[in-house]
């Protein structure tokens, strides 16, 4: 009876292990309406939802940077929740490192989730990863190529501390300029649950929304899918994968089920995601 025992304790722990530390690489084949021929063919790598705390798992970490180099992306985007809420700094954390580390490989984009604006110092953490070559778009926009008049825009919504007086259109703080309205759009933003919202101001309607929050629903339950999301509630409409907008079919959004845990340190049957998107 020890043995059974022994041996289904040593399933279930290799199971967990499983879950939370062999990453998933999910491939996206995306056709971009009036994408320039310059980006046809480019790959953007999605990452979310790090939640970087002292002493971090710093093979996990290397394990990441490892899978991003190996999709060979031309651009890295990250949606939020890099850090924990209620650090007290930076310092013990492999944030500068990981931000570091993505910028070597391609250039990154982020942009903040609720535990970023909750932990340490914000302005600390704007300068670490700005001083390691991420560019934090808070309420801002770029034209990828950068420095050049014709593209993709890439816009980046910033978390709000309120979430119950958000801005009206959502997108309304993100300013554009006339070209970078007349490019197509792909919107950075934490929240999946505001997909709809996102998708209002008619200059401003991205063809793409990359987010995450969700962890996958945490738990994911056959047939049902995840099981808790916050800011959705149970059995979130929103958990991971690629979603159509219900009356725009041609405006979607990639819900990413994140690289790390929350409040609740452990993920079953709801591996760990990397996203690797190829623009058509």
């Amino acid at each position: 009876m020890a043995w059974i025992f022994l041996a289904l304790s040593l399933a279930v722990l290799g199971y967990i292990y499983i879950q939370n530390y062999m990453i998933d690489v999910s491939h996206y084949n995306l056709t971009i309406p009036k994408l320039s021929d310059d980006l046809k063919g480019k790959k953007i790598v999605h990452l979310t939802d790090l939640h970087f705390k002292p002493r971090s798992n710093k093979s996990y970490v290397e394990t990441i940077l490892d899978k991003t180099a190996d999709q060979k992306p031309d651009y890295i985007v990250i949606t939020g929740d890099l850090v924990h809420a209620g650090l007290d700094d930076f310092i013990d954390t492999p944030l500068r490192h990981f931000a570091e580390g993505c910028a070597k490989i391609a250039p990154t984009y982020a942009v903040t989730g609720n535990h970023d604006i909750n932990s340490a110092s914000f302005s600390d953490y704007k300068y670490i990863l700005e001083t390691a070559g991420v560019k934090l778009l808070i309420d801002e926009a770029v034209i990828l190529p950068e420095h050049s008049n014709k593209g993709i825009t890439l816009m980046g919504l910033t978390e709000r501390q309120d979430q119950t007086h958000l801005p009206q259109p959502i997108l309304g703080p993100i300013e554009l300029t006339e070209n970078m309205v007349k490019q197509p759009k792909i919107l950075l933003a934490h929240r999946p649950e505001y997909f709809v919202h996102y998708t209002l101001d008619k200059t401003k309607m991205p063809e793409l929304v990359l987010s995450g929050h969700t962890h996958g629903g945490q738990f994911r339950v056959p047939f049902f899918g995840g099981f808790f999301s916050p800011g959705q509630g149970f059995f979130p409409k929103y958990d991971y994968g690629l979603f159509n907008h219900e009356e725009n079919p041609a405006k979607r959004m990639i819900v990413s089920r994140g690289l790390g845990n929350s409040s609740f340190p452990i993920r079953i049957n709801n591996r760990p995601e990397i996203v690797t998107i190829t623009l058509n």
